[in-house]
């Protein structure tokens, strides 16, 4: 618990970035969702559009996510390729995947609370967490994914809830080990400031 304290503390400005992001884009997940649902409800490509509406949102906060990782990852190629800053710490290729996991643990710990209450069939308990994950801005940026699938079951929903962990914390890794190797650069903010 100690080790996490420390973790956090060293990088509260970054993991709250993350959370500020999750948040907007959750935001973002909804204002879209929710008008193209009563919009398309009667349309027969309903799935496809809403599908489309989920990819576009959570693939903008993938996007953040992997950029905001590289921004700094960039600081530590600059300390890597200037002589004055040798010595310096450099933290490991896997400090994005560690960044990504510890900032989205709280929705990873929710998502699996679904997956549990609907294994054992607990359904009150499935439909609060689904209402919590998908409906309070926290994992809404792929709630347009969730009601694409309303008409193939709890099975279709329940595997692509536990799939939406995935994205966040390999967009971090890679958006971290890029820039600390100089790569994947959209736009270089930093290289002035170190």
């Amino acid at each position: 618990m100690k080790n996490l304290i420390a973790f956090f503390k060293q990088n509260s400005k970054l993991i709250i970035d993350f959370w500020v992001n999750q948040v907007v884009w959750s935001v973002v997940g909804l204002m879209v969702s929710w008008p193209m649902a009563m919009i398309l409800s009667k349309d027969s490509n309903y799935s496809l559009y809403m599908g489309l509406g989920a990819l576009f949102t959570a693939g903008i906060f993938w996007f953040r996510i992997y950029d905001m990782l590289n921004q700094h990852g960039l600081k530590y190629a600059i300390r890597k390729n200037r002589s004055s800053c040798e010595g310096l710490h450099i933290p490991s290729d896997s400090f994005g995947l560690k960044i990504g996991l510890f900032s989205y643990a709280p929705t990873i710990l929710l998502i699996l609370i679904f997956v549990v209450f609907s294994i054992v069939k607990f359904e009150n308990g499935r439909a609060i967490m689904a209402g919590i994950i998908y409906m309070i801005p926290i994992h809404s940026m792929y709630n347009a994914g969730w009601l694409a699938l309303s008409e193939l079951g709890e099975t279709m929903r329940i595997i692509y809830t536990v799939l939406t962990i995935i994205p966040i914390p390999f967009f971090a890794w890679l958006g971290y080990y890029l820039g600390v190797r100089d790569k994947g650069v959209i736009a270089r903010e930093k290289v002035n400031k170190e």
